[in-house]
C-alpha cells in the first residue's frame, strides 16, 4: 500500500497549492484517499451512478452540486456540502484507474472554479497523471479495473456480421491484422473490439495515431529511451508503446503517415519481437499483437516508394475492411439509439427518443463522413431540439435539401469519396488556417494530415 501512501501526500499537496478539497475513489466507488476536511464533509459515501455516467467526458464541472438532474438519487440531492466539483475519470490504455474529484465548499471556492476552469482542467489532468503513474508502476490491485465490454461496433447489416464472424474465427490467433475504411467507420473501436475478443484481451490495447505525433519523436515514443539518451530526456528513460504494449495490442491508426525512415525499424520489430530503446544496449523481447489501420490503399504509396512493400505484406496478413455507414443503413437505428445515449451528458438533454420522419431522413443521406458525420448530426439535433422526441425539425439544413446521393457516393472509388468528404468539411468550416483546424477535428485528422490529403487529392483553395 505504500503507493497509497505516496498518492495521499501528493493529493494533500495539491489541495493545499489549489486551495481546494480532493477525493479519489477506486470504480467501484470506494474512498481511498482524500484531504481531511473532504473526509470530514462528505464521509465515504458517493453517487457511483453519477460518475459512470462521465466515462464520455473524462473531466466534467458541476457548478451546482445536488440541484442538477444528474445529481437525482444522490443522498446529498438538495443538500450537497459542496459549492462546486470537477470529476476526473481515469481511464488509460483499457484500464479504469477510478475517480478524481476537485472539490469546493465555500462560495469564493464555487467563483473561483466556474471562472478558471481551463486552469482546474490542467492541474486534474496532471495530477491523474502522477496517479496512473504511481499505480502501473506498482502491483497494487486496488484501482485497475477492465473496463467492462462494450459493443463497439453496432449493427445486424449483413456486411457487419460477415465481419463480426471473421473476427471470431481469428481470436485464438496473433497474426497482423490490416484494417480499412473511410474516414470515419470506426477502424479504432472495430480494432478494439478485436483486442476484447483475442487471447491477447487481458493486456493493454495501445492506441497510437501515426499522423498526430511529430516525426522528429515518433521513434521515442515508438520504442522508448533511456535516460540521458537525448536532452530533455527523462529520468530513468520511458518506455516505448511496444513495450507498454508487451502481451496486448498495438493499434497503429492511420500507419500511411509513418515516416519512411522508421518503416524498415518497425518492420525489424515485427520480425524478430525485439525492441531496444534509444541510447540503450539492451534489446528486449516483446509479444505483441498488431494491428494497423488506413483511410486509402496503400498500393499508390507503395508504387511511389512512400511506403515499403514488405513492411505491407507484413501486417496485411488478415485484411478487413470495415464497410461505409451508406452501405450498411439498416444500422442506423441502432447507431442512433446508442449515439443518443451517449450524446446526453455532452448536451444536457436527456432525449431518448425520435419519430419516424427523423429517422427516415437519417436513412435518405449518403453519410460521407459515416459514423463521425452521424454522431455530429445526432448532436446537433439534439441541442437544437425544442421537445423531448427528436424530429426533423432539428436536423441541420444541409440533411434537409431533398438532394439524391451523388454518383461517387454510390459507385465511385473509396478516393473519390473522400475528396467529396473533405471538400464539404472545408465548405462547412472555411479554408483558411482556423477552418483546416476545425476540419481536421472534425474529419480525425491532424491538420498535417490534412494537407497532405488535399495535395494528394487535388483539393485547392478556393479563389
Amino acid at each position: 500500500m505504500s503507493s497509497i501512501i505516496a498518492i495521499t501526500k501528493v493529493i494533500n499537496a495539491f489541495a493545499e497549492l489549489l486551495q481546494i478539497e480532493i477525493a479519489l475513489f477506486n470504480p467501484e466507488g470506494v474512498l481511498i484517499a482524500s484531504t481531511e476536511e473532504y473526509k470530514k464533509r462528505k464521509g465515504n459515501r458517493i453517487y457511483l451512478s453519477f460518475f459512470q455516467k462521465q466515462y464520455e467526458h473524462p473531466i466534467s464541472f458541476v457548478k451546482k452540486p445536488g440541484h442538477m438532474k444528474m445529481c437525482k438519487g444522490c443522498h446529498f440531492q438538495n443538500n450537497c456540502p459542496s459549492t462546486a466539483e470537477v470529476v476526473k475519470n481515469m481511464v488509460e490504455n483499457g484500464n479504469h484507474y477510478g475517480y478524481l474529484s476537485f472539490v469546493s465548499f465555500s462560495s469564493d471556492g464555487q467563483d473561483k472554479m466556474i471562472d478558471h476552469q481551463k486552469e482546474y482542467d490542467y492541474w486534474m489532468s496532471k495530477l491523474s497523471d502522477i496517479i496512473v503513474s504511481h499505480l502501473s508502476d506498482s502491483s497494487s490491485s486496488v484501482f485497475k479495473k477492465k473496463r467492462e465490454h462494450t459493443e463497439y461496433i453496432l449493427g445486424n447489416s449483413y456486411k457487419l456480421n460477415k465481419l463480426k464472424e471473421l473476427i471470431k474465427n481469428i481470436k485464438n490467433s496473433s497474426s497482423s491484422i490490416f484494417i480499412t475504411g473511410e474516414t470515419g467507420t470506426g477502424k479504432s473501436l472495430l480494432a478494439k473490439l478485436i483486442h476484447e475478443q483475442s487471447i491477447f484481451r487481458k493486456g493493454n490495447f495501445v492506441e497510437i495515431n501515426c499522423s498526430s505525433i511529430p516525426e522528429s519523436l515518433f521513434e521515442s515514443e515508438l520504442f522508448g529511451y533511456e535516460e540521458g539518451a537525448f536532452t530533455g530526456a527523462k529520468k530513468r528513460g520511458k518506455p516505448g508503446y511496444f513495450e507498454m504494449a508487451d502481451r496486448g495490442t498495438l493499434f497503429l491508426d492511420e500507419i500511411a503517415d509513418l515516416p519512411i525512415h522508421l518503416q524498415p525499424k518497425l518492420l525489424k520489430v515485427l520480425q524478430d519481437g525485439m525492441v531496444q530503446r534509444i541510447g540503450g544496449t539492451i534489446t528486449k523481447k516483446v509479444n505483441v499483437r498488431i494491428i494497423a489501420a488506413a483511410n486509402q490503399p496503400l498500393e499508390n504509396l507503395m508504387e511511389t516508394k512512400q511506403f515499403r512493400s514488405d513492411l505491407y505484406y507484413r501486417l496485411n496478413v488478415i485484411p478487413l475492411h470495415l464497410p461505409p455507414l451508406r452501405e450498411r443503413k439498416e444500422d442506423i437505428e441502432d447507431l442512433v439509439q446508442n449515439l443518443m445515449e451517449k450524446l446526453q451528458t455532452r448536451t444536457g438533454k436527456f432525449i431518448n427518443s425520435y419519430d419516424k420522419n427523423f429517422l427516415g431522413k437519417l436513412k435518405e443521406y449518403h453519410w460521407p463522413g459515416n459514423i463521425r458525420e452521424l454522431e455530429n448530426v445526432l448532436e446537433y439535433s439534439m441541442n437544437m431540439e425544442r421537445t423531448m422526441k427528436l424530429t426533423v425539425a432539428s436536423l441541420p439544413d444541409f440533411l434537409m435539401k431533398d438532394t439524391p446521393p451523388s454518383v461517387s457516393a454510390k459507385n465511385g472509388s473509396l478516393k473519390d469519396t473522400e475528396k467529396e468528404v473533405i471538400i464539404e468539411k472545408l465548405h462547412q468550416y472555411g479554408y483558411d488556417l482556423e477552418g483546416k483546424k476545425q476540419a481536421a477535428t472534425a474529419l480525425g485528422v491532424s491538420v498535417r494530415t490534412l494537407y497532405r490529403k488535399m495535395g494528394n487529392l487535388g483539393i485547392s483553395v478556393p479563389k
